[in-house]
């Protein structure tokens, strides 16, 4: 990406580049838009508070999504702990692909987010979620495939 590296000139540019992207993603992730403006602007908070070393990582954006990744499970276990029912997390969200993606199981929701809603290579989507390219590619596949079944009937209908 030569914009990535574009975004690394200062951090007003990073954040200009890489905000909307992240804030995207952690929408796909979760329903709940308050988890979504902490988590974005915890992982900034992050990036800002490393940017010397930051500015040196050869994949800036890969480096961001993983710590946002992270930080969006663990405010969801949190969740857990505190829910007496899973019912209580689930936020009635719109209709349509983002719905049935936040339907996924974790690990196939943020790896189709990361490969087809962001285009991550397969690679940095396997960096991101610390797991090995095999297993990245098994999630998206069977993520593609689950979405394939949620979607394609309410088009027929429609």
């Amino acid at each position: 990406m030569n914009m990535e590296r574009e975004s690394l000139m200062s951090f007003p540019a990073f954040h200009r580049h890489w905000a909307p992207l992240l804030t995207g993603y952690l929408r796909a992730q979760t329903a709940d838009g308050r988890w979504v403006e902490d988590v974005a602007r915890e992982s900034m908070l992050a990036a800002r508070c490393g940017w010397g070393e930051l500015v040196t990582c050869e994949k800036p954006g890969v480096w961001l999504f993983r710590i946002a990744t992270t930080l969006l499970r663990r405010w969801q276990a949190k969740a857990r702990e505190q829910c007496t029912s899973l019912d209580e997390m689930a936020c009635a969200g719109p209709d349509g692909l983002m719905a049935a993606v936040r339907s996924l199981p974790r690990r196939q929701r943020e790896a189709v987010a990361l490969r087809c809603l962001l285009e991550f290579p397969m690679p940095d989507v396997a960096e991101i979620l610390d797991e090995s390219e095999a297993a990245a590619a098994v999630h998206v596949e069977r993520a593609r495939r689950r979405l394939a079944g949620m979607v394609r009937p309410a088009e027929v209908d429609a």
